[in-house]
């Protein structure tokens, strides 16, 4: 199939004679460019709905209504509104690693930030390839589609489609005010946003050379969360067909935010504005957006962004709808990496920092009982790096494909454990996104990256566009991946080695399915 790709973009390249891609979208030609020796065609910028500016601000995307006869979309558009958290940690990545900080540009930012991009290795609308849609994490605060290690030039090669999206960030996607009208859209802006783009997808990707009958979100933290909330929001029926979650498993284990909540956070800004509450939606409106950026995070600089239950995209938490909604005949894999906490705990970490901070840092488990199953470890940070990871990810993830796997659909587990072969990619471990480059194929130039890193990059882009092609992820030149079930319940380690193995860290996941039986009278028996 990859050679009938080239073929085709061979003969668009000279049969049509021209030197750039064109793609007529929704009464506009989009120009874009030829990346990869022209074997793939980039489509950067491309406008999904119009600029969520003025009094489109807290409002559901609207459908874009400014068009050009020929829009240049050869450039990556603004980030959404955020602060520089992300920049910073990449740039704290590559001095770690001995690089400049400047390896990574300043980044542009505007509340005009509505863009996806497409990589495609043929523009012939009857190739029907299958199409990834990439939803960036970031805590739904930070982020931006084309972080270096999202560019889809090197993946697009593998016979997909590959999409980058957008969303609303923070205050700008994540906010209500009781002033905004029942017959709209009230709060979740940044699904809203995800939805419009789905949207955009199934309209129009076929003429990239993707199937629309073929849609595969896959995303990473906050990003996978967000896939898995969408699985039961009724907006995004039809919209996508499987999904890839990295390093999550979705919201409200505990609790989520309503509605109300969301109402009283916007009247909560008002105030730190200034702004009298009566009548304040017009005037916050009006404020300029590096304001409300700065004075939102002054007010609220822990808050974290999950969706709203708000009756109107979703009705009840995700953690709920997993057990009482089922999954539409979709299939998902999950996957953790093994060091996610360490390279954020504190070098100096110790074992009263353990005991003390640790027991807020985590939900769903009994943490004195987890405490003692971490005690043997010579390093408390990498104790403290063990509890986060088991809680907050690995182990509900585990739980996620248990009960989809139990309840007749697919599910498939990874577990990532490749550190770069470097004396700092070894210290750092698994860290939180080291999985990037394998799936993307965009390794960092200062990193260390050899045939094992090659070797493994290969094996896990198989994997998810095989995924993506079939639903399954198993193939006859790769590793046998067996599904997450009962009684074995393995994983794919995704590592020095291409192995199944039995899950990791039965003890602390079994607390977590003890501590889950007694809150919601379910339990997963993967003790």
């Amino acid at each position: 199939m990859r050679f009938i790709a080239l073929v085709l973009t061979f003969i668009l390249l000279t049969g049509c004679g021209s030197s750039s891609p064109a793609v007529s979208v929704n009464g506009e030609k989009l120009a874009g460019k030829y990346i990869e020796d022209g074997k793939v065609a980039a489509f950067l910028g491309v406008p999904f709905a119009e600029p969520p500016v003025g009094t489109l601000r807290w409002r559901a995307p609207q459908p874009v209504v400014t068009k050009l006869k020929e829009r240049p979309v050869r450039e990556f558009a603004p980030a959404c509104m955020q602060t520089m958290r992300i920049l910073d940690w990449y740039r704290w990545m590559a001095e770690q690693f001995g690089a400049s900080p400047d390896y990574y540009e300043d980044l542009e930012i505007s509340e005009d930030c509505l863009y996806l991009n497409v990589w495609t290795p043929t523009l012939e609308p009857d190739a029907k390839l299958p199409v990834m849609v990439w939803i960036h994490g970031g805590s739904n605060k930070s982020g931006w589609s084309y972080e270096k290690n999202y560019h889809g030039d090197k993946l697009a090669q593998e016979d997909v489609v590959v999409v980058s999206v957008a969303y609303r960030q923070g205050v700008f996607g994540f906010l209500s005010h009781p002033e905004l009208p029942d017959n709209e859209p009230r709060a979740n802006f940044g699904y809203w946003d995800l939805v419009a783009s789905l949207e955009w997808v199934r309209d129009n990707v076929e003429k990239f050379g993707g199937d629309p009958g073929r849609v595969t979100l896959f995303g990473e933290s906050a990003g996978a969360a967000n896939i898995l909330t969408l699985m039961f929001a009724p907006a995004a029926d039809g919209l996508f067909h499987r999904g890839i979650l990295q390093s999550s498993a979705g919201f409200g284990i505990k609790r989520m935010s309503d509605l109300d909540d969301e109402q009283r956070r916007g009247l909560g800004l008002a105030e730190a504005l200034g702004i009298p509450a009566d009548n304040s939606l017009a005037a916050m409106r009006a404020v300029p957006a590096e304001q409300i950026l700065d004075v939102y995070t002054a007010t609220y600089p822990d808050y974290y962004h999950s969706p709203a239950i708000d009756g109107q995209l979703l009705f009840r938490s995700t953690w709920e709808s997993v057990h009482t909604e089922g999954f539409a005949g979709r299939q998902l894999i999950l996957g953790s990496n093994y060091h996610e906490y360490y390279s954020s705990a504190a070098e100096d970490t110790t074992w009263d920092d353990v005991s003390r901070k640790g027991a807020d840092l985590i939900e769903g488990i009994d943490y004195e009982a987890a405490l003692e199953i971490v005690r043997s470890e010579a390093d408390p940070r990498r104790a403290m790096d063990r509890l986060i990871t088991a809680a907050s990810m690995l182990c509900a993830s585990q739980h996620v494909a248990a009960t989809m796997t139990a309840n007749r659909h697919d599910a498939w587990m990874y577990h990532f454990t490749r550190t770069r072969e470097d004396e700092v990619g070894q210290a750092l471990g698994a860290y939180h996104g080291s999985e990037y480059p394998y799936v993307f194929g965009m390794h960092d130039a200062y990193m260390t990256t050899n045939e094992t890193d090659l070797a493994l990059e290969e094996i896990v882009q198989q994997y998810w566009v095989r995924f993506a092609a079939t639903g399954n992820p198993n193939g006859s030149s790769t590793p046998d991946w067996p599904r997450f079930e009962a009684p074995s319940f393995r994983v794919q380690e995704l590592g020095d080695e291409v192995l199944s193995k039995p899950a990791p860290e039965a003890e602390l996941c079994g607390l977590f399915e003890e501590w889950h039986a007694e809150t919601f009278g379910r339990s997963n028996s993967l003790n």
